[in-house]
């Protein structure tokens, strides 16, 4: 289905914004660009671009709308990954209450594979490379080799660490010296592997 000029010029300011900010813009934002002075008005632009395939949304997020297959194709290949703000206990991975929004990222950077995003906090990995604040890419796996980097759940707080197996437990080994590795017994019901880390983005 064709889109009107409004339409287009809607369309193409939230790929521009996804590609400089990596999360999608505001109902306000969006109308600032395009001249639409009513949140109301853009958000009739933003339900018709959802209903010609060119957007979805997550109702629950409050910069819920992430590019379609459709519109990806049309604009570089533009890849939405979730970004994971929390693991709620019990609740899956990828649920939507864990979700603080998404990321665009370039294909190219991180494969075809199902991948999740998590934003790092603290300094445990500094000698890996791994900042604070940087954005971590990880495939989903509930298992690891020796040296994997993984993103780990532990007394449901994730933690990303050198996954290293010692017999019965496992070494959650930290790349700074200032930090403790932590141990847990390999069937410790508090703890469990979320994902293998394959990729990490820093704004500078």
């Amino acid at each position: 289905m064709e889109l009107n000029h409004k339409q287009k010029n809607a369309l193409d300011f939230i790929v521009r914004y996804l590609r400089e900010h990596d999360r999608p813009p505001t109902l306000r934002e969006v109308g600032k660009a395009i001249g639409v002075s009513s949140t109301n008005g853009v958000r009739y632009l933003i339900d018709a671009l959802i209903s010609k395939g060119y957007l979805s949304r997550s109702p629950s997020l409050s910069r819920g709308i992430s590019l379609t297959d459709k519109t990806m194709r049309q604009h570089g290949s533009l890849r939405m990954v979730p970004l994971v703000g929390r693991v709620a206990a019990g609740s899956p991975l990828l649920a939507e209450e864990n979700l603080e929004g998404q990321i665009a990222v370039d294909p190219t950077l991180i494969g075809r594979s199902e991948t999740f995003a998590l934003r790092v906090k603290g300094e445990s990995m500094r000698d890996a490379g791994i900042m604070d604040g940087d954005i971590l890419f990880a495939r989903p796996q509930s298992s690891a080799q020796k040296g994997d980097i993984v993103i780990a759940l532990l007394d449901n707080e994730a933690t990303v660490k050198y996954f290293r197996p010692e017999g019965n437990r496992i070494c959650l080994q930290p790349a700074n010296p200032k930090f403790a590795p932590i141990f847990v017994e390999k069937k410790s019901p508090d703890f469990r592997i979320l994902g293998k880390v394959i990729g990490l983005m820093r704004k500078m």
